[in-house]
């Protein structure tokens, strides 16, 4: 440090620290960061709480110097701003807050710009914007300054300062359990934000302490790399959110539970950008600013009040189809929209929109092949790629290609999805007008046990391997011996079993459990989930009954579902009937390989990020190994083009409050307006009921399973109950006696599964994970849709 400025620090802070009781805060300032396309948050140095002149002295220094620590030199050079950075530094009063935080005039994650989300906690913010405490967040809406949703973080530990100095402190319990700003705070925020977000022309992220009651600012910079929602119309409605109803019962069966930050981003877009599609296909506009798919505690919802604004459209729909087909009983709370849209517009574009679907509908089959041939070869391309050899550009165009192969699948799953639509209705309404009451169960029989289920397909290769047990005893031997953490195919001895095993891997070892969480590894990744039903089975022994009559059910159900139909449909038409109940057979099969198919490329999106977060590790150690997957798709972008220069605040913040998210219960499978803030557990009833999925009766003892990690608990002749069956579930299914699931509807991927395996099945039983015990017995009747309790009362 030059002498003479030495000495003009150190004069400059005897006079400084006379008004600062609380000590000093050294922060660093440069001149290429906090830019409106590009933020070096987190790259530089800050020291808070300084006392001491020599101290003083030494964080002037520490923060001038980080403009030229690698991490720093490496993101100017990126930016081609390395020529002429130059390094200032703010000194500020200390505040001795007693709350502090973060406001984002953007929702971060989901690029909604109509509300405020506040992250908060007691003492100085930064075990809030450091990610190390699980903080409070509140979601205000810009318009109307009503508080959209509240959630309670743990607050355990707190920041504090006080006139001996900085110091971490234990929050008391009862604190921890109160929200840290109220929502007069709230608002006062929120209205403090959005005018820095005037000031600033952008989004803004503002930093707030308060002391004493009063709320002070303490720095704010632009959102970069900011995930767009989709596109907006520059005048928006005035729209009172509180009587949205969101649900969850279809779309959180694809993906159950919290998602990563970067599953969210990547499913929320295709999700949005499929259901307007969707909609136009079928001759409906869809406003620009309509909010189609919605997050609340780190679950993915549709918003069903815009989905029946959309579909006012149509002339005389029926909102109760809507719901029937998704599998919820919700009816009445949308059968009056907030809006209403007209109609004359669909009438008129009614002949082309017509056309336009037949013509799709006809050539779909040739379509999809098309397509197939040229996905296979995509897929190979991207994985022969070794992504560590890889420039930062050459990863950020890898993973624009894998974008653009979903892109395109999912315009032909719309046309499948279309077809496949048009012809369950066609289906439907002629069964319910020739068989009555009996149409459901019929149109159900007649699609059970179709072989070319794709998403059937590795329960049953599994089946192949539990069969080969019978004759290994060397398979049986070490699956018996070895502990479920243990289990490996390269320890397991060779054989008929394991040659089973590897042919699964090799067909379908991109599928897993919770597959739709980019997070979460493959089975090719990790077999030991599929090891472990394994050992279940060879733990054992003896025959299997449960398949023998499983096989049964599957014959007799087709066999009485052909007859059924033979009956009902007049001899001059039973010639069309067989052929649309084939077409919507083919269409399964079809729409579940391009389930697989998005499956597999979410592990194209996963061996990129698993990538990019090796080179995070590899530049900030704190931030993780995973922390790829805490970022949306666009900061991922922003990173590899050198827009985004630390990962680290940002991964710790969002893998804290995607803990806390995980910890908390699930809200409602649907609600209006805002989940309650905790949902209370029901009643005790001896029955609970559902949909029928898949006939049948099972009688076991519950087992609840949430995750992988869960299956050395199963025991063959359990009764499986989950959140939501994926496939990833699908091997278990061939040991269940009967499958029980919180979520799901009649043409859920689960649903047709479980008929194609011919397990006993009740879906979309409202939080059956919650109600029901561990340990008790239960009967399961997937014809009627019930699940009778037969141990009587339980104590929670």
């Amino acid at each position: 440090m030059p002498r003479d400025i030495d000495e003009l620090l150190r004069s400059t802070f005897q006079s400084l620290v006379e008004s600062a009781p609380f000590g000093l805060a050294v922060r660093s300032s440069s001149t290429v960061e906090d830019e409106i396309d590009a933020s070096a948050a987190g790259i530089n140095a800050t020291v808070l709480g300084v006392r001491d002149e020599d101290a003083f002295v030494a964080a002037v220094k520490r923060s001038w110097a980080s403009l030229h620590s690698p991490r720093a030199i490496a993101y100017l050079r990126l930016h081609a701003r390395d020529r002429g950075a130059a390094m200032g530094v703010v000194v500020q009063t200390m505040i001795p807050s007693e709350i502090a935080g973060v406001a984002f005039t953007v929702n971060p994650l989901t690029g909604d710009d109509t509300e405020v989300v506040i992250e908060s906690g007691y003492g100085l913010g930064t075990v809030v914007v450091d990610g190390g405490a699980q903080s409070d967040v509140v979601r205000v809406d810009k318009r109307t300054l009503v508080v959209r949703d509240r959630i309670l973080g743990d607050k355990r530990e707190a920041v504090a300062l006080d006139a001996s100095g900085l110091g971490t402190v234990l929050v008391d319990e009862e604190k921890r359990g109160t929200a840290s700003l109220d929502d007069r705070l709230a608002v006062e925020i929120t209205a403090f934000a959005m005018r820095v977000e005037r000031e600033l022309g952008t989004p803004a992220d503002v930093e707030f302490a308060i002391a004493d009651g009063a709320v002070h600012l303490l720095q704010a910079r632009p959102v970069t790399a900011m995930r767009r929602s989709p596109a907006r119309s520059k005048k928006r409605r005035a729209v009172d959110r509180s009587r949205y109803v969101w649900s969850n019962i279809n779309v959180g069966e694809s993906l159950p539970g919290v998602a990563t930050p970067f599953t969210w981003s990547v499913l929320s877009g295709f999700s949005d950008l499929g259901f307007r599609r969707a909609f136009g296909a079928i001759g409906c506009r869809v406003p620009d600013d309509a909010e189609l798919v919605g997050e609340f505690r780190g679950r993915i919802y549709l918003n069903m009040s815009e989905f029946m604004r959309v579909l006012s459209q149509v002339p005389g729909f029926d909102p109760r189809v809507l719901v029937a087909l998704g599998g919820g009983d919700f009816a009445s709370k949308i059968e009056a929209p907030t809006e209403r849209e007209g109609t004359a517009a669909f009438v008129a574009r009614l002949p082309v929109t017509a056309t336009r679907f037949i013509t799709q509908s006809l050539f779909v089959d040739s379509k999809a092949a098309a397509f197939a041939d040229v996905f296979e070869a995509e897929r190979e391309r991207l994985g022969a790629i070794d992504l560590r050899l890889l420039s930062a550009a050459a990863l950020d165009r890898t993973l624009l290609d894998v974008e653009r192969m979903l892109d395109e699948l999912g315009a032909v799953m719309l046309a499948v999805y279309g077809s496949l639509l048009a012809s369950v209705v066609l289906l439907d309404g002629w069964l319910r007008i020739l068989a009555g009451e009996g149409a459901s169960t019929l149109e159900r029989d007649l699609f059970t046990g179709l072989v070319a289920v794709e998403s059937a397909a590795p329960g049953i290769l599994l089946g192949h391997a539990i069969d080969r047990l019978r004759t290994d005893a060397a398979a049986v031997s070490y699956l018996r011996d070895t502990a479920p953490d243990a289990l490996s195919l390269d320890t397991m001895p060779r054989g008929p079993t394991r040659s089973a095993i590897v042919e699964l891997l090799s067909k379908y070892g991109h599928r897993g459990f919770r597959e739709a969480e980019i997070a979460e590894p493959r089975w090719r990744e990790d077999p030991r989930p599929l090891l472990a039903i394994l050992r279940v089975h060879a733990e054992g022994g003896g025959e299997d009954a449960i398949a023998f009559a499983r096989q049964r059910r599957i014959a007799d159900a087709r066999f009485g579902a052909d007859r059924r139909l033979a009956e009902v449909v007049p001899l001059p038409f039973r010639p069309l009937a067989r052929s649309l109940v084939g077409r919507v057979q083919r269409l399964i099969g079809l729409r579940e390989k391009l389930r697989s198919d998005v499956v597999a490329l979410l592990g194209s999106f996963r061996t990129v990020i698993l990538e990019v977060s090796r080179r995070i590790a590899a530049r900030e150690p704190d931030a993780g190994r995973d922390a790829g997957f805490y970022l949306s798709i666009d900061e991922v972008h922003a990173l590899l083009e050198g827009k985004l220069a630390a990962a680290s605040p940002i991964a710790l913040r969002r893998r804290a409050r995607f803990e806390r998210d995980r910890a908390l219960p699930d809200p409602p499978s649907t609600f209006v307006g805002s989940p309650p803030s905790a949902s209370a557990f029901a009643p005790y009833s001896a029955v609970l009921r559902g949909l029928a999925a898949s006939a049948g009766l099972g009688e076991g003892t519950v087992r609840i399973l949430r995750s992988a990690s869960d299956v050395d608990r199963f025991a063959r002749g359990d009764v499986l109950v989950v959140p939501s069956a994926d496939v990833g579930w699908s091997p278990l299914f061939l040991q269940a006696s009967a499958v029980v699931t919180d979520l799901g509807g009649p043409l859920s991927h689960a649903a047709i599964v479980m008929r194609e395996l011919g397990v006993p099945a009740v879906v979309n039983v409202v939080d059956a994970t919650r109600i029901l015990r561990d340990g008790e017995r239960v009967r399961v009747d997937g014809e009627r849709g019930e699940v009778v309790r037969l141990d009587g009362t339980l104590d929670s």
